[in-house]
């Protein structure tokens, strides 16, 4: 693996506009896998306090954005399917994306939220992704 491309997925996070926009932290980024963190507090509440769903769905994808796009080809998403397990407030929201299959064209990524509660770790939200692997351009395109 190249890791000319993992620096050049980093500096682009730090580039983003939407991660900075949630303020996602990278935290790990290896080839298949990535470890995305949020500081959720009450800026990203729903109408019922606790943090919205749609922001805990922005980590996920941003993690398995990062995952499945840190092999030499670019990848873009198909499909990714949420299981919300519970809800939380103010709490440092960690989501871990791995890479579990991967072929010529496709990959399928694992992902899990968790917060770190007093108690150890508490899994918010689970994901499995699927995402397309764009062939590598060729010299010119």
């Amino acid at each position: 693996m190249s890791t000319q491309k993992l620096e050049q997925l980093k500096k682009r996070f730090q580039k983003e506009p939407f991660a900075n926009l949630f303020r996602f932290s990278l935290l790990e980024l290896r080839e298949g896998y990535a470890r995305v963190k949020l500081e959720a507090d009450a800026r990203y509440y729903n109408i019922f306090d606790v943090v919205h769903g749609g922001c805990i769905f922005a980590l996920i994808d941003e993690a398995f954005e990062l995952a499945c796009n840190s092999h030499l080809e670019d990848a873009v998403a198909m499909s990714v399917q949420v299981n919300y397990i519970k809800p939380v407030k103010e709490a440092s929201l960690i989501a871990e994306a791995q890479e579990v299959a991967l072929t010529r064209k496709t990959g399928v990524y694992d992902i899990r939220v968790f917060c770190n509660a007093e108690e150890g770790e508490e899994t918010v939200a689970i994901a499995r992704a699927l995402c397309y692997r764009r062939p590598p351009k060729k010299e010119g395109e």
